[in-house]
């Protein structure tokens, strides 16, 4: 399979080991440098990565073994494109017990508790079979948290869908949703927030990102370092079959058409969220008399992948017998059980003597347990099936030995699409346009219904409730809150601005809650860094991250990359995903967003109506132009101010201004609270950019009119600005100047039904606004 690329990029993309492990073998015969070489290729080995392979080894490699090079090599495992980018990016903070390299994140919350935390993605699975791709990524987060130890307690999604008129966009979005929710609401975890957008550029290439969260006592933690000549590697849970073989390479490939998609089933994993269930309890309840040495979740490349990684961390080496994995089909090759992905498996170190009882505790439950591999002192991984040696490579050649990639990258991005000469010149009636943008943020609450957001008794603030999801931490007031922010099509113009973007609004929604910006965990989507204006974009999105996390004083503490994200319609919008965590000192101080009548409604930070990058923009246009507006510095205010309102007992209520900007935000606000709204903006000449241009570090307050002064003193000390919008109460939605929208009017637009363009939407004469 070759890349769905631009002309000038002539290069194949990294094609999986064909559709059949055995469709080109290196038959015995046939072992010459020539053979071996086009083999490699047809792989997708890079010809500099097969000459790497043939130097370290100084003899030919195996058939076998250039399959595992070709799964452990790709960019899904090696993120051998981006590894130099991501280098730079700050990975010390307050509070960091473990970062990139761990199974997850860990961050020290206080009162002796920890939280481990990272987002994945599960793009291209997802494209295929939807509910499958979107369950195993689940799965697959939930094992990374459980891997280092913490019991998993939250779950958030990031979804990013095509046309939502989309036939093909409605079954890819209908499947996620309801794979998120099998595999989620079955194991037991709730799912707590997250993001879903539509934007004309994921057609055909949805982006499904999940992220964990667990708690963990801080010394509780495990590692993947595997060590101990000696010990021996246990492989539990459940049997391996052949379904995601390749899954990795898969990965690391531009799709197709949708024909073509149906092809590469094979590759898609299957998950058991009742096996996931028992086997989560049975390693979070591992003995520590037993052990373990050290624990890996076994996802990309499987076993392959858990031994080699182990192995190479540890700096030792690993005798694999796969006579000895259990399975669930007959006749697996050598290659199919060394690199199966199926689900719900892990492997663990443990010392010889306590292996019977290890498998015993395993198998007491139901979950197939057994002994694969001895670890050794030759640091070598030797991978024999009935007795014949098929792969025998050194670790740390396999796992992290991949050379990084030498893709061209542009000097600099095409210039930024200007916003055209009319934009200062309203162009519709300003309640038009909101009834059209509603439509375009419509309603996330069929969705997040879908998936039980309360199970485990820790959720304050689930969907819709708050800016930031919050839970309580164990026999404690104090909480942690967590969110997703991410705007593709904010990056799609301005690569580096739209990822400061993505850590503004995640500071703010934090703050929206109490909470203070502690740590992130990305997930950052990109389409080829074959393509030098794609790779540009890429660095500039990972450039921005950095010194807006450097600027924040906040670390990254690992996450996800996904490459060649791309269809045949063309390359996603660069999508970085930011996770953000916070701690709530208070959680019975969590102000919820609900309004209340008689409520004073007021804006905190800068009314502007600078023109820029916005959903509106792309509505009126009909494509994204413009520059992203981002000011952290202004959100560092406002986020102390907020705090400080909250510890205060200041306000009622606090939303983020996000997507959509200030008029929206309103707008949900009241269909959330289903209450009007008398409000009034300042006269400007440019209405529509006021109302919805996305400006930064905005948010809405409201709160009792007598305790406004003392609002307004702790702005002033902040140095925040801030302006009366109204007050709430009615059964309209009224903007002075502008006219009114009844409930019903907002809630149809909010669930898609915006009017016609020709159309006026019916408006009555405003109001009288009281200050």
């Amino acid at each position: 399979m070759t890349i769905a690329t631009r002309e000038h990029d002539a290069q194949p993309a990294h094609s999986s080991a064909g559709a059949d492990l055995d469709a080109r073998r290196l038959d015995r015969d046939e072992h010459d440098e020539g053979s071996a070489a086009r083999l490699a290729e047809a792989m997708g080995l890079l010809p500099h990565e097969y000459q790497t392979i043939r130097s370290a080894l100084e003899r030919i490699p195996t058939h076998e073994e250039l399959a595992v090079f070709s799964g452990m090599w790709s960019e899904h495992c090696s993120y051998k494109s981006t590894r130099h980018l991501l280098a730079t990016l700050p990975k010390e903070g307050r509070g960091v017990l473990a970062g990139p390299g761990s199974h997850a994140g860990v961050v020290d919350v206080g009162e002796g508790w920890a939280v481990a935390f990272k987002i994945e993605s599960h793009n291209h699975p997802s494209a295929v079979e939807p509910y499958q791709g979107a369950a195993t990524g689940v799965g697959g987060i939930l094992r990374d948290v459980i891997a280092q130890g913490a019991r998993p307690c939250a779950l958030l999604d990031f979804l990013c869908f095509g046309n939502a008129q989309s036939p093909q966009t409605a079954r890819i979005q209908r499947g996620v949703v309801a794979g998120i929710a099998g595999y989620g609401n079955a194991i037991g975890i709730p799912n707590i927030g997250g993001r879903t957008q539509h934007h004309p550029g994921y057609e055909g290439n949805p982006l499904v990102n999940a992220l964990a969260a667990g708690l963990i006592r801080p010394h509780a933690q495990r590692t993947a370092r595997a060590h101990g000549t000696g010990n021996v590697v246990l492989l539990v849970g459940a049997a391996t079959g052949r379904d995601g073989i390749l899954g990795a390479a898969f990965a690391s490939e531009a799709l197709g058409s949708q024909e073509q998609n149906r092809t590469r089933r094979s590759h898609i994993q299957v998950g058991d969220p009742f096996a996931g269930k028992l086997l989560m309890e049975a390693v979070l309840s591992f003995p520590a008399e037993l052990g373990p040495v050290a624990v890996q979740d076994l996802g990309a490349c499987g076993i392959a992948c858990a031994t080699f990684e182990m192995a190479a961390l540890g700096g030792v080496g690993m005798d694999v017998d796969l006579s000895s994995v259990p399975l669930r089909e007959a006749d697996m090759t050598a290659l199919e059980i060394f690199l199966s992905e199926s689900q719900e498996r892990f492997a663990l170190v443990v010392q010889p003597e306590h292996v019977p009882a290890a498998l015993e505790h395993f198998r007491s439950v139901g979950l197939t347990a057994a002994a694969i591999a001895v670890l050794t002192d030759s640091g070598r991984v030797r991978v024999r099936k009935e007795q014949s040696v098929c792969i025998d490579l050194p670790a740390r050649l396999v796992a992290g030995g991949a050379p990084a990639s030498r893709f061209a990258i542009a000097a600099a991005l095409p210039p930024l699409p200007e916003l055209p000469a009319d934009h200062n010149t309203p162009h519709e009636p300003l309640l038009t346009t909101l009834q059209k943008l509603l439509a375009q943020c419509a309603d996330a609450e069929p969705i997040y219904s879908q998936f039980d957001q309360t199970v485990g008794n820790r959720t304050v603030c689930g969907p819709g409730q708050a800016s930031a999801a919050v839970l309580r931490l164990p026999d404690s007031m104090r909480g942690v809150a967590l969110t997703l922010s991410g705007r593709g099509d904010l990056c799609a113009v301005d690569p580096y601005r739209g990822a400061q973007a993505a850590l503004a609004e995640a500071t703010r929604r934090l703050a929206c809650v109490g909470a203070e910006l502690l740590a992130i965990t990305d997930g950052l989507n990109f389409a080829s860094p074959r393509d030098p204006i794609e790779h540009r974009r890429i660095a500039e999105v990972i450039a921005g991250l950095g010194d807006g996390l450097r600027q924040l004083g906040v670390p990254v503490t690992g996450g996800n990359v996904s490459l060649y994200n791309e269809s045949p319609r063309g390359p996603i919008p660069p999508t970085p995903m930011v996770g953000a965590l916070g701690v709530v000192p208070d959680v019975r101080k969590v102000p919820r967003a609900r309004l209340q009548a008689g409520h004073t409604l007021l804006v905190l930070g800068e009314l502007s109506d600078e023109p820029g990058a916005a959903q509106y923009t792309r509505l009126r246009y009909g494509s994204d132009v413009g520059s992203p507006r981002c000011d952290l510095s202004a959100e560092q205010r406002v986020a102390r101010l907020l705090c400080a309102l909250i510890a205060a007992d200041a306000v009622a209520g606090l939303s983020a201004v996000t997507q959509g900007g200030l008029v929206i935000a309103l707008a949900k606000l009241c269909l959330r609270s289903d209450i009007g709204a008398a409000l009034s903006l300042p006269a400007s000449p440019r209405p529509h950019f006021q109302a919805f241009g996305e400006q930064p570090a905005q948010v809405l307050a409201w709160l009792d009119r007598q305790r406004v002064a003392a609002l307004r003193q702790l702005a002033d000390v902040h140095a925040v600005p801030y302006h009366v919008l109204g007050e709430v109460g009615g059964s309209d939605f009224q903007l002075v100047g502008h006219g009114a929208l009844t409930m019903r009017e907002l809630r149809t637009a909010w669930r898609g039904n915006a009017p016609d363009a020709a159309r006026t939407s019916t408006q009555r004469s405003a109001g009288t606004h009281v200050s």
